[in-house]
């Protein structure tokens, strides 16, 4: 088995335990990192006698520093923490248990803590019991509120194990050996909480094939190549073995004419390449072929022997010999001279036949020996002797052939798989010779298996080498050995025989009778009747003591007077209330707010008469028009002019028209004569000059000039306007000038020393109307012109001589004039337009005010920029609530009255209004005290709620995805303007066709981008929404989002649910609707804190 371990990147703890010091106010001010690597508790886990021993000898233990309220300062603590495990994986907070010893939450009465055993039958739930211990008094849990029920107690306390501090588990890899063909990759991984090391184990496992990788290893000393293909990842190995050898045997032989040299054998098996050089000397081995000898001798041929398998070399090297010897003899051994004599030993080959004919030394021979042969493996050995006298030779003392003297080599042994193979070479003459051995037997382990009630027993023989199994020896199975018991009939439950099997523990019921029955006495009362209580009479049976109650019918209530708005209906018997005060039902009058005067709603109840007012309104204040010219100037007169306000029509502002002193029109020529100026208009860059211009003098000795309507002010076409004196046509120099046009852009500014004035310039000041028109250049020589209006945000006035300029990259700077206010509470709007008064958006505008502030901002599609910004908010109230258990129920369906209570909620916040009570709700299978009731009855008077043909509501019903739809899209109509994102384009749903009867609901909420569709481009219309679902839908239906920053550091004074985990899908979208609180209204929207 191989494990591969890859990490990944782990968190900064140091900035994350930073964190949690701050958003948790029992945790400790400073954190000891802890020094031992990651551990899995539940691998680890140690049992003790009770509980507190056993989270103790189990804890992650640190040393922190905390408020001990013995030692009333600031200490170090021993802190432990372990993993909170439970037998279904919840935590005991869920159950409202909070104490190791099973105590709740507000420390009265105990509950289960469901404990089990780690990593066998209990499971980690993302809480830690913790228990803090002074190491300055000893004392437990003191840095807990003395008021806390674990305060000075040797018991654990559950902590939620937070997010921030979970970490990775190194993903694990254990590789296993399946099959000859597989092995098994199990992957570990998941995440653990770096405080207490409870752990979220995640495995999967999967089969792959193995990767084989080859592998060839000579081996000399065994004549052989061995071949492994083992996996790399598991270490399975597959062995094959390839003899690889090669046999140069000496060579014996006499003198013939003929070369002779050594002899080669190649047993190699298939596959191996054999590769022999030879020489004279061990060291130069160059020869491809053996050197041949012809003349007697003993010579040594050198070798070296190359074998090769799949590029795998191997190399052999020794020496043979050449054993040539000079004699000729016949087969049986004697010599061929033809003397005829088996001992004659002249071995001449010339010999005439004569050498062994008596020359006169009869048998008194006079011998010597001559020489000595050694015996072979399949030749004698013998001694020549020679008569010094007559010459003859002769053979002597014989000695037997020696025979072969074989060495074996094993080449593969024998299994019960495959025969083995060896190699015999004689180490005196080199002859070779192969030798097959046959498969072995297999080799078996016996094992006996017994015979039970419900298996038959057999011997199973096994082979310890190859697997091969054999079963024998089969005996039937035994008979069940049934043991009965009878159990006898009671009053209520029949009686029968049990039979169990006592090898299998299989059964079968016989023998049925049937129950008793009771046999009650004659009874005894307990009570009497009442209005609204039976009387109660108990009956005891005399055979089982069992007893029943019967009850007599209730009396009844004596009704007294009506209930009223006020009062209730009650019993003049009993007292009790036969039906709760009406309450009042408020018809509504509302008074719509004037420009001075509040605005408010009249509640009259229509049963009582009963009335107050109440929803208050600020007064809307006047809404200023444009000037009203009640009579123009004359040369002899002033005229007058007012403002009214636009929707009361009272007089708001009224001003003198200064009378027209001098008053003309430029002609042809641009000229035109007033009082004693000459004043001529013309076009800048081509000095044409400019006709019907009206030019006004002014009593304060000014001149204002309206371009005619073909021409206006426009930085890319100046217009330049001089004024020279009648008498002498010298030049009029600091002249003040204001121009406009038909789109009223304005200019101003004063002649120079040529009497000249080009508008519009980069700067200027506003006029009354708070206008000033500027131009710029950009880099590409293209002249761009700006008009820029600057107002009161609050009153919106206009604002006087503030100095608008605009820089060489088009951004635009507005001076406020002194005394002029600019914050929170006096806030600017600039609005930027070309001069044709097209607004301009994204134009950076910067206004400075005159104590030194700097407000920097763009403008946004209607041209304008309100400084300074203020972060508006809003409140968001908590429109859904969870089931009596504690649960939300993400996938439950979302029910017609449960959808009815979150549209209501919303638009009575919205509205400020009241719930009714339901009394007058439509609907004939809703009752006015059904817990919804109110909420139909309210949304029904907006025309959100609707119901079927036959005039019910069904309440329970759970609600369509269509039908959720059309409400949305109903109770929008309503509330007004929400998130609106709008889609570029509509595609629709490939399953909603144009007759479907809320198609047209349908568009336009996705239009609006509250509902999607599936994946497959179809909205699924009739399908049931669930309550995750219809959260989302919402939020994105009012905008609203939560801010999850916000959640992670308040998890636990917000309402939460044990079903919805911080990694469900809507886990956010859940808490935003659960949860009341005040957005700050940022992009993207934040909690106020």
């Amino acid at each position: 088995m191989k494990s591969k371990t890859t990490r990944h990147g782990l968190k900064r703890m140091t900035a994350l335990l930073l964190a949690l010091v701050l958003c948790m106010g029992m945790m400790p001010s400073a954190f000891a990192a802890q020094q031992d690597s990651y551990h899995d508790p539940a691998e680890n886990w140690q049992e003790a006698n009770n509980r507190t021993n056993e989270l103790d000898a189990n804890a992650t233990v640190t040393h922190e520093t905390f408020n001990c309220k013995v030692c009333k300062q600031q200490t170090s603590f021993i802190v432990f923490r372990t993993p909170e495990y439970t037998r279904d994986g919840q935590t005991a907070m869920s159950r409202n248990v909070k104490y190791s010893d099973g105590t709740f939450v507000d420390g009265s009465g105990k509950g289960s803590i469901l404990d089990g055993v780690p990593g066998q039958d209990a499971y980690y739930t993302a809480y830690h019991w913790t228990k803090a211990v002074c190491e300055t008094c000893g004392s437990i849990n003191t840095n807990m509120a003395k008021t806390d029920y674990g305060y000075l107690k040797n018991v654990y306390w559950l902590y939620d194990c937070a997010n921030n501090f979970f970490e990775e588990l190194p993903e694990t890899q254990t590789i296993e050996q399946a099959d000859s063909e597989y092995h098994r990759v199990i992957t570990t991984s998941g995440e653990y909480c770096g405080f207490c090391y409870g752990t979220f184990k995640e495995e999967n496992s999967t089969l792959e094939r193995h990767h084989m990788e080859n592998a060839i290893r000579p081996e000399l000393a065994h004549d052989r190549f061995v071949e492994m293909d083992t996996c790399a990842d598991c270490g399975y190995a597959e062995t094959s073995y390839t003899a690889a050898k090669a046999v140069i045997a000496d060579y014996f032989g006499v003198v013939d004419g003929q070369p002779h040299t050594v002899t080669v054998s190649d047993l190699s098996e298939a596959g191996v390449t054999t590769a022999i050089r030879y020489g004279h000397s061990a060291d130069a081995c160059t020869l491809t072929s053996a050197p041949n000898y012809t003349e007697a001798g003993d010579y040594p041929v050198y070798y070296e022997i190359t074998y090769t398998y799949h590029d795998t070399d191997m190399v052999e090297d020794g020496v043979a010999y050449v054993h040539l010897r000079d004699e000729t003899t016949t087969e049986d051994g004697s010599c061929t001279c033809g003397c005829g004599n088996p001992d004659c030993g002249c071995q001449d080959p010339d010999c005439d036949g004569c050498c062994c004919d008596d020359k006169g030394c009869g048998e008194n021979h006079n011998w010597t020996l001559l020489d000595s042969v050694d015996p072979t493996c399949l030749t004698l050995g013998y001694n020549r002797y020679l008569c010094v006298d007559c010459g003859m030779i002769e053979k002597r003392d014989y000695e037997a052939a020696l025979g072969h003297a074989y060495q074996s080599v094993a080449i593969r042994d024998a299994t019960c798989e495959v025969p083995g193979k060896t190699i015999d070479i004689c180490e005196r003459c080199g002859n070779v010779k192969e030798t097959d051995l046959p498969q072995t037997e297999h080799k078996f382990s016996t094992t006996v298996i017994p015979a039970t009630c419900t298996s038959p027993g057999y011997t199973l023989r096994e082979c310890t080498v190859c697997g091969e199994r054999h079963i024998e020896d089969i005996t039937a199975a035994l008979p069940h050995n049934y043991v009965s018991k009878t159990t006898p009939a009671t009053c209520e439950g029949g009686g029968r025989t049990l039979h169990i099997c006592e090898g299998c523990g299989s059964s079968f019921i016989t023998d049925y009778t049937d129950p008793l029955g009771h046999s009650w006495d004659e009874g005894k009362e307990i009570t009497g009747a009442t209005c609204t209580g039976e009387g109660m009479t108990e009956y005891t049976c005399i055979r089982c003591g069992a007893t029943r109650l019967e009850g007599d019918e209730a009396a009844g209530h004596i009704p007294g007077d009506p209930a009223t708005c006020t009062d209730p209906q009650l019993c003049i018997r009993c007292g009790a209330v036969i039906e709760n005060a009406l309450g009042h039902d408020y018809a509504e009058e509302v008074t719509e707010p004037t420009c001075t005067e509040m605005g408010y709603t009249t509640y009259t109840c229509t049963r009582c008469g009963d009335a107050y007012k109440g929803d208050y309104t600020e007064a809307a204040g006047h809404k200023p028009g444009d000037w009203i010219i009640d009579k123009e100037p004359t040369t002899d007169s002033e005229g007058s002019k007012h403002k009214e306000c636009e929707v009361c029509g009272e007089t708001l502002e009224t001003e003198e028209i200064e009378k027209i002193y001098n008053q003309a029109t430029t002609d042809s020529k641009g000229e035109a004569v007033v009082g004693g100026y000459l004043v001529i208009v013309t076009d800048t860059d081509t000095k044409d000059p400019v006709a019907n211009a009206t030019v006004t003098l002014h009593a304060d000795d000014t001149l204002s000039i309206r371009l005619p309507n073909s021409r206006i002010l426009d930085y890319a076409d100046q217009t330049t306007v001089t004024v020279l004196l009648t008498k002498d046509k010298s030049a009029v120099a600091d002249l003040f000038i204001s121009v406009t046009d038909k789109h009223n852009n304005y200019c101003a500014g004063n002649t120079d020393s040529n009497g000249q004035v080009t508008v519009p310039g980069t700067s200027g000041k506003t006029n009354e109307d708070g206008n000033a028109t500027v131009g710029w250049e950009d880099e590409d020589g293209d002249r761009w012109t700006l008009t820029v209006t600057v107002e009161d945000y609050e009153t919106g006035r206009p604002i006087e001589d503030a100095e608008v300029s605009i820089g060489k990259g088009g951004n635009i700077t507005v001076t406020l004039p002194d005394g002029t206010d600019m914050d929170e509470d006096n806030r600017i709007t600039v609005t930027v337009t070309d001069n044709e008064r097209d607004p301009q958006e994204d134009v950076t505008v910067i206004v400075k005010g005159d104590l030194g502030q700097r407000e920097t901002g763009e403008t946004d599609e209607d041209g304008k920029l309100t400084v300074p910004a203020v972060t508006e908010t809003e409140y968001h109230g908590a429109y859904i609530v969870g089931y009596t258990d504690g649960t939300f129920g993400p996938e439950r369906s979302m029910s017609r009255s449960e959808a009815a209570a979150i549209f209501a909620r919303l638009l009575s916040d919205k509205l400020d209004e009241r719930i009714p009570s339901g009394n007058n709700v439509k609907f004939k299978d809703i009752d006015p005290d059904m817990w919804y009731a109110g909420y139909v009855e309210y949304l029904t008077g907006y025309g959100v709620a609707v119901g079927y043909n036959d005039r019910t509501y069904r309440g329970d019903k759970a609600i369509t995805r269509a039908e959720f739809t059309a409400m949305a899209a109903r109770f929008f109509d309503v509330y007004g303007d929400g998130a609106e994102e709008i889609m570029e384009q509509y595609e629709g749903f490939d399953d909603v066709s144009d007759g479907y009867w809320a198609a047209e609901y349908i568009k336009d909420a996705a239009i609006h981008g509250w509902v999607e569709g599936y994946g497959d481009g179809t909205f699924r219309a009739d399908d049931p929404i669930d309550r995750a679902e219809v959260v989302t839908i919402v939020n994105r239906l009012l905008g609203r989002e939560a801010d999850e920053d916000y959640i992670a550091d308040n998890r636990r004074q917000l309402v939460t649910f044990p079903d919805v985990s911080s990694r469900h899908w809507a886990y956010y979208n859940v808490l935003e609707a659960a949860n009341a609180h005040t957005a700050n209204l940022t992009n993207p929207e934040t909690w106020d804190k």
